[in-house]
């Protein structure tokens, strides 16, 4: 598929190593997220344009904001991974990252183990369960120096959720809108006064064909 100049020109923002083939695995990943979503109905999905502007291009968003995603060999935990967004996506442009992908849902993490086997992503394990149900169990704390979330529950629930999860300075990023982000900064700021985190929003930025505004909430020490 040939991609706008428009596209083109924002996904070579982000700097990813090696361009060529992160297209080629996102183009496959689209058709074959395409022929499965007809028979589960994994996710909203109208066409191409919508396929890499609301989820390619946002997901790759967060390197944006916190570049060290992209150099540095980061554990990140995405919860609520749905149909791979933005764990699949991020494993393919960034092959030094270490993804794992925690849904609840049978469907979607059988869909996201046969899509990581499709593209060959050798850096992403995914988790058939509650993000609490992980959080409790001893293997997994301290495992993630960032967890994400993009399009599920709200930062405060997440965080209670899973935050023996996270390492040692590590640190959360939610993927939210600026209306979102509105309400929940501030829920998540009062009521984890006493946790030691620190919680803030970077500035809004738009999407591609107006296709949507988002920020980003995270936390730092």
């Amino acid at each position: 598929m040939k991609l706008s100049a428009e596209l083109e020109a924002t996904l070579n923002s982000f700097n990813i190593p090696d361009m060529p083939s992160f297209l080629a695995t996102m183009e496959n990943f689209r058709l074959f997220l395409t022929e499965e979503n007809e028979k589960y109905n994994l996710t909203r999905l109208t066409g191409p344009d919508e396929f890499w502007i609301k989820h390619v291009i946002d997901s790759l968003y967060i390197v944006k904001f916190f570049p060290e995603i992209k150099k540095a060999p980061l554990k990140i935990a995405d919860i609520g991974a749905g149909a791979g967004f933005p764990s699949i996506v991020l494993a393919a442009a960034f092959p030094s990252l270490k993804l794992t992908a925690i849904e609840s849902s049978h469907k979607k993490t059988d869909f996201m183990r046969r899509a990581t086997g499709v593209l060959k992503l050798k850096n992403m394990a995914v988790a058939t369960a509650r993000a609490r149900e992980v959080s409790a169990k001893q293997e997994w704390r301290n495992s993630f120096e960032i967890i994400t979330a993009r399009a599920v529950s709200s930062c405060w629930e997440i965080f209670c959720e899973t935050r023996p999860m996270l390492k040692k300075n590590g640190k959360y990023v939610f993927y939210k809108t600026p209306r979102q982000t509105e309400t929940e900064l501030c829920e998540i700021r009062n009521f984890s006064k006493i946790s030691g985190f620190k919680w803030d929003c970077t500035e809004n930025f738009n999407l591609p064909q107006d296709m949507g505004e988002r920020t980003f909430i995270y936390s730092h020490s």
